[in-house]
């Protein structure tokens, strides 16, 4: 099967470093299929949203080359197409909200590409009602919570019918439910409709839900595997200064007390679960 996204020896520098001899993006191979959920973690400067920018276009590889769907990125006539097929959400909320009314933002991205008035507004309703927002479509999105902006932001590219979105550290600016919500709208995009995530992330517990998580550092994917195997690479992730998972961090340590807990766990249920069988095996059950 054909990759949707394919990047091959993707090498990248800035225009003010092009003296230096330190690439940004260092030789990146990397192919992503429809329908996966990938995280994407590396500490600062690694290239995580330099990476997530040439995904559509908005940046150009130095070297090397980003195939979407077999489109080069570096083919402008083919750019349009690309955007439509990867769109992205970025860290800031309001720095992606434009209009006064909901629906009217939701609406941009659709009009600017010549669509019927009936088929914006039956898609501005379907991506609304996708993000649970479509009671809110008359409301003004700049007095809405920010995790509700992010998801009318989410609503803006999913009007476009993307096969792709980017997020890049798209909950790094939310309270705790905002990010919740955020994340279970994700993985309904993922799970329900089918389509790509790749999630550029800090939090651990948000790349815990991926298939699949990617770790960078100084410009190269160093480590592409399932969370359940990266995240118990503890030297690697300390020496990446990531934070161990709390819930990877508390099975490491009942482990040394003696207690014995099955491979892998990475989520809280997982923890529970396996706590709860270890209690009754060795008490019985009441």
């Amino acid at each position: 099967m054909s990759a949707l996204i394919e990047t091959q020896n993707l090498y990248f520098q800035y225009l003010h470093h092009q003296t230096k001899q330190k690439w940004i993006l260092n030789g990146i191979d990397l192919s992503i299929h429809q329908g996966e959920f990938v995280a994407i973690l590396g500490p600062n400067g690694c290239g995580k949203s330099t990476l997530a920018k040439h995904l559509n276009g908005l940046l150009l590889p130095s070297d090397g080359s980003v195939q979407i769907q077999g489109m080069d990125t570096a083919d402008h006539q083919k750019l349009d197409a690309i955007r439509q097929t990867v769109g992205m959400v970025f860290q800031n909320p309001d720095n992606q909200l434009i209009s006064t009314l909901v629906e009217e933002d939701v609406a941009f991205a659709p009009e600017n590409l010549g669509m019927k008035p009936s088929e914006i507004q039956r898609r501005v309703d379907w991506a609304l009602d996708a993000v649970d927002m479509l009671d809110y479509k008359r409301h003004s999105p700049f007095k809405l919570s920010g995790g509700q902006k992010q998801r009318i932001a989410i609503a803006g590219i999913l009007a476009m019918r993307p096969q792709c979105i980017v997020m890049d550290e798209a909950t790094s600016m939310l309270d705790p439910k905002g990010r919740a919500d955020v994340m279970r709208i994700v993985k309904r995009l993922n799970h329900e409709l089918g389509i790509t995530i790749l999630l550029i992330t800090h939090h651990m517990d948000e790349a815990a839900e991926a298939s699949r998580v990617l770790l960078m550092n100084q410009g190269k994917v160093v480590m592409d595997d399932r969370p359940e195997h990266v995240f118990y690479q503890i030297d690697l992730l300390k020496q990446l200064k990531l934070d161990v998972p709390q819930v990877v961090a508390l099975v490491l340590r009942l482990r040394q007390q003696g207690i014995r807990l099955p491979d892998p766990i990475i989520h809280v249920e997982q923890c529970i679960d396996a706590l709860t069988a270890v209690r009754e095996e060795d008490y019985g059950t009441y």
